[in-house]
């Protein structure tokens, strides 16, 4: 019972880590700010920037 709960701990916190990176990384690379401390309106900008990027 006990190695099963670790087990699931260990696969959130390692899925967590990961989506945790490709979010932060994808901010950085393409508008060059921290995912972690930038505000909801700089976020929205990338998020429209890359919307465009996608559309041409």
């Amino acid at each position: 019972m006990n190695q099963k709960i670790l087990w699931f701990l260990f696969v959130v916190v390692t899925a967590y880590g990961a989506w945790s990176f490709f979010v932060a990384s994808r901010y950085q690379s393409l508008c060059q700010l921290s995912y972690w401390s930038s505000t909801d309106a700089q976020l929205r900008a990338c998020d429209e920037l890359q919307t465009e990027l996608r559309g041409k």
